[in-house]
């Protein structure tokens, strides 16, 4: 009935479990032990394969909303990108600069210091205040953002 030995084999070892647990009890099985098996193991065959149904149609549901919510995610993402991409175009030049120096390029401050000929400390202050200007600009992002992340940590 299952179509899967390992299963049926599963199924009529659970069976004869039953059977021995109901040996044992006090309620004595009033009829033959191959009747009390073979029904059993009938209505467990049938239980499996509803569970299997069951199971194959929430897989290929989930199939289809992680295709669904991929496409969404990647719609997002791109309108995202562009206005952190955006965001970054508006920050004073040099401010826009140093940012995309130490983002982008992965400079320390030091070494952003050095090229451009100013002092470290300016560096500093121009990245807080570039952190501060993206963050007032993608504040309506914030949670687009994190349930982009937790989707992606789901995986």
């Amino acid at each position: 009935m299952v179509l899967d030995a390992d299963d049926a084999e599963d199924i009529v070892q659970q069976a004869f479990v039953s059977l021995w647990q109901k040996i044992n009890d006090n309620n004595v099985i009033r009829i033959s032990a191959r009747a009390y098996l073979y029904k059993v193991v009938y209505n467990a065959s049938l239980d499996f394969l509803k569970h299997k149904k069951v199971r194959k149609k929430y897989e290929e549901e989930r199939l289809i909303n992680d295709h669904g919510i991929t496409h969404a995610n990647r719609i997002t993402e791109n309108e995202l990108q562009k206005r952190i991409q955006d965001s970054i175009a508006q920050l004073p030049d040099q401010c826009g600069r140093i940012f995309r120096m130490n983002r982008f390029e992965n400079l320390k401050y030091r070494e952003i210091a050095a090229e451009l000929n100013i002092a470290e400390k300016t560096v500093e202050n121009q990245m807080g205040k570039a952190l501060k200007m993206l963050k007032k600009s993608l504040k309506q992002y914030l949670p687009l953002l994190l349930t982009i992340i937790y989707l992606y940590n789901e995986r």
